[in-house]
């Protein structure tokens, strides 16, 4: 691994050169996902692409007892950043509906962070956090930034949704995988908006 390659360098587009994208990444859901965030989110009334993003994405985000997500009924770590600022929330319904509102906003075209059809500057980035656990994410901490028009497609989404995501593709190419999983193909290039239309 080349610690510094990305160090200071801005990517022109969404797309991490260095890894694959791919869709058959196996997943196994743990006993905290499958025992109280899907019948939580079953409850909730919501299109299935939808459903089916949070789910897999709580996955990622690691849900299980003794991580922040957890301990802080945020699944989506919403808030949660880097530099360790945590927003607790008062239940897992809670933190759900936070993602919900999260993504309603970003594809209705009314979230700051994703302001669509206008450009996204993200910086190059040292992450301590990655620094620290360099063996757990595998991953030089110097992430690069990016450069793009905001259109509302996963790549791009994802880059400005989660840091080590800006090194790698294992975070598309589980959503892509747990898609696929369900007879739904999708790629880097499918829209938030169309993961929101399917029923």
């Amino acid at each position: 691994m080349d610690i510094e390659k990305y160090k200071g360098v801005t990517i022109n587009g969404s797309h991490f050169p260095d890894k694959p994208i791919i869709n058959n990444a196996k997943i196994s859901f743990n006993d905290e996902i499958l025992k109280e965030y899907i019948p939580a989110i079953e409850k909730m009334n919501l299109s299935k692409g939808l459903k089916l993003l949070l789910i897999v994405m709580t996955d990622h985000e690691g849900f299980k007892v003794g991580t922040r997500s957890y301990r802080t009924n945020n699944p989506g770590n919403i808030g949660n950043t880097d530099s360790g600022a945590n927003v607790k929330l008062a239940s897992l319904e809670i933190g759900i509906g936070r993602q919900i509102d999260y993504f309603t906003k970003i594809i209705e075209g009314r979230s700051q962070t994703y302001p669509m059809n206008k450009q996204v500057n993200i910086k190059p980035y040292y992450s301590a956090e990655i620094a620290k656990n360099i063996k757990t994410y595998q991953m030089s901490p110097y992430v690069p930034g990016y450069r793009f028009i905001f259109t509302g497609q996963l790549d791009q989404f994802i880059k400005i949704y989660s840091t080590g995501a800006r090194a790698g593709n294992s975070y598309l190419s589980e959503i892509i995988s747990f898609f696929k999983n369900h007879g739904i193909e999708l790629d880097s290039k499918s829209t938030l908006q169309e993961i929101n239309n399917i029923k």
